[in-house]
């Protein structure tokens, strides 16, 4: 048996797991996540070394995964979420992007840093690391800016 049949063989499996984890967008991605961990897991089993049997391994391989995936999404999503139409064009037309907006007043220091670095991309632990202080503290001050921003973009 080939590999290509073998990971044909357990495409009724992935398609199980992408099921039983509720997956409903990007399925052909998920099954192809799943082929590369059924290669993977091939290449791995040693039964000789294993208490468990080729598709179980292969199963566990392949969850994992998918979990994996799905919170590498998440965490992708909760950094960039999209915005309504209304809200782009609204705030495109009325910030100028100066220090000048009024919001910039009521910021303090580590707020600004934290909307400074957030705009260029850096996630929450880069974050803390430039303003050295714990990804808990800088957490706080993004909860902090966040809602004197709040005022300001919610219309």
């Amino acid at each position: 048996m080939t590999v290509n049949d073998k990971i044909l063989a357990y495409e009724p499996m992935i398609h199980s797991i992408i099921h039983k984890l509720n997956i409903i967008y990007d399925t052909d991605e998920y099954m192809q996540i799943g082929r590369l961990a059924v290669l993977e897991s091939i290449k791995k089993f040693d039964s000789s070394k294993s208490a468990c049997t080729e598709a179980q391994f292969v199963y566990t391989l392949i969850r994992q995964r998918l979990i994996d995936e799905i919170r590498k999404v998440a965490r992708y999503q909760s950094r960039v979420l999209p915005a309504s139409d209304h809200a782009v064009f609204y705030n495109s037309i009325t910030d100028d992007y100066t220090t000048e907006h009024p919001a910039a007043g009521n910021l303090n220091k580590r707020e600004e840093r934290w909307l400074t670095l957030t705009l260029k991309g850096y996630a929450l632990t880069e974050v803390a690391a430039e303003l050295s202080v714990s990804v808990s503290t800088a957490k706080n001050i993004r909860r902090s800016a966040r809602e004197k921003l709040k005022v300001y973009f919610d219309k």
